[in-house]
């Protein structure tokens, strides 16, 4: 502690206010009344964050270690920082007021782990050695396991989060193992000590190290062959925890695999080609697992779990394609589309399905039936970020996203991968707009659920709801201004 400086505190702020911020609601809820806003408080909290963010972001051209190299302040930290908390707070907005309506019955302790939550995921994709890597990890996964959980009255979530628990401590323990494989390796946790250490390793031990490296990342972004917990785990968490799951903390599992990868294996050919190879096949399987199973969900939460998983494996084809080919630049521009229009697809499920959220099938594709008469707004919003997540117009953001990570791929060399990528996107299509259908076409009679009466959509919700929709067209439309930051910011990778 005695090499501490001022500098690192400040450049740290990003992290320290969400810590901070759990730390307050949990004594907080202790000491005021029963119905205290603990929401808007820690919607407060999330703006103190941005606003540490923008100061940071102001000295982000100065790349250095904080707390003797411990985690990294450079513009790839600072990105990621924002779109964690971006997603964050737009999660937290659309889910004001609806927390007892998804069964969770102690609001400070769910906000207190929301807020810790989103302070691991910022370590985890900060970290500049792998202890710290791990932290963070462990961070976020111990907060995630409870909020799953938060519901207590509710069967599923409690087996969602004993699910996500048991799968989630196997995936630590094959990172773990992976890390100690590399101190072994280079005597060094230090990212940038461990690259250059590794010149000359046992290729063969290099390649074991990366597999568990890789299997405890891919676990995370819910890729393919480590996807399996992802469909029972979201459907059964509350859904504002499903949509957090789905963008926040996906989008810090793949920030911080591309640190790792390109920073240790990129530039050596041999590493390159061995974790290549794997990353190849994992994102093949993941474009086509995730999109086919998705086609027969019923559950618009296990249906748009599929959905996430094949998205996955679209962002992973991005990994394939590091320096002049731009990869690092699609990925990134591609986590700031997918996570607003994901945001507002869950944000629409939470408020169609609001009446029948606690029961197993409350969210079955039978209650959007007529949407699109008794709440024709919320079913062109819902339209809007499915044509996304398909690639079709008027989502151009879906689109231009698959459009960059697919040329970088095709510029390294992986046409047979975009090929399979396209296929994959027309696949999807089928299940996306067969909700549209639902929605237009389908008298809310002829289903189970009841769409004949308007959903309830409050001041929070809507609000959310309208920047999603907002940024889903804005980023389409002028993609440049993300995708050319995206060029500068992931330079210093590699």
């Amino acid at each position: 502690m005695a090499n501490v400086s001022m500098v690192d505190v400040l450049f740290a702020l990003p992290i320290l206010v969400p810590s901070l911020g759990a730390l307050l609601v949990l004594l907080l809820d202790v000491f005021l009344e029963e119905n205290w806003p603990r929401g808007i408080f820690t919607g407060v909290v999330l703006v103190g964050t941005l606003g540490a963010i923008k100061y940071v972001s102001d000295a982000s051209g100065v790349e250095t270690t904080l707390f003797s190299g411990v985690l990294y302040h450079d513009p790839f930290s600072v990105y990621f920082f924002l779109i964690i908390t971006v997603t964050a707070a737009l999660t937290l907005l659309m889910s004001e007021g609806r927390l007892r309506q998804e069964g969770i019955e102690n609001p400070g302790e769910f906000y207190a782990l929301y807020l810790m939550a989103t302070a691991g995921a910022m370590i985890f994709v900060a970290a500049a050695e792998l202890i710290t890597l791990f932290l963070g990890l462990e961070i976020m996964s111990m907060a995630l396991y409870c909020l799953c959980g938060s519901a207590v009255r509710l069967s599923r979530s409690s087996e969602s989060a004993l699910k996500y628990f048991f799968l989630g401590s196997f995936s630590s323990a094959f990172l773990l193992f992976g890390i100690a494989l590399l101190y072994g390796l280079t005597g060094s946790t230090q990212l940038e000590v461990i690259s250059e250490n590794l010149v000359g390793s046992n290729s063969f031990v290099v390649a074991i190290a990366m597999g568990f490296l890789l299997f405890g990342f891919i676990f995370k972004i819910g890729a393919v062959p480590f996807h399996f917990w992802a469909p029972d785990v979201y459907q059964g968490a509350p859904t504002p925890v499903t949509a957090f799951m789905a963008c926040t903390i996906k989008a810090s599992a793949l920030g911080a695999a591309l640190r790792v990868l390109w920073m240790l294996f990129v530039e050596n050919y041999e590493y390159y080609q061995i974790w290549s190879d794997a990353v190849w096949m994992i994102a093949i399987l993941t474009m086509i697992i995730g999109n086919v199973v998705a086609l027969r969900q019923r559950s618009l939460k296990r249906m748009l779990a599929y959905s996430s998983v094949g998205h996955a494996g679209y962002m992973l084809v991005a990994f394939l394609a590091p320096m002049e080919w731009g990869g690092g630049a699609a990925l990134l521009y591609y986590i700031a589309g997918y996570g607003v229009m994901t945001i507002g697809a869950f944000g629409v499920v939470l408020a169609v399905t609001a009446a029948g959220a606690q029961e197993r099938d409350g969210d079955d594709i039978t209650t959007f039936n007529g949407l699109g008469n008794s709440s024709p707004v919320l079913a062109a919003l819902m339209t809007l970020f499915l044509l996304s997540l398909a690639g079709l117009p008027p989502g151009m953001a879906g689109f231009v996203g698959k459009f960059y990570v697919f040329s970088a791929a095709v510029s390294g060399g992986y046409t047979g991968l975009v090929i399979v990528g396209v296929l994959c996107s027309a696949v999807s299509c089928y299940y996306y707009l067969r909700v549209v259908v639902a929605m237009y076409f389908i008298p809310a009679e002829a289903g189970a659920g009841d769409a004949s009466v308007a959903p309830t959509v409050g001041l929070s919700m809507g609000s959310a709801l309208g920047l999603c929709a907002g940024a889903v067209l804005l980023l389409g439309l002028f993609p440049s201004f993300v995708y050319d930051s995206a060029k500068l910011i992931v330079s210093g990778l590699y």
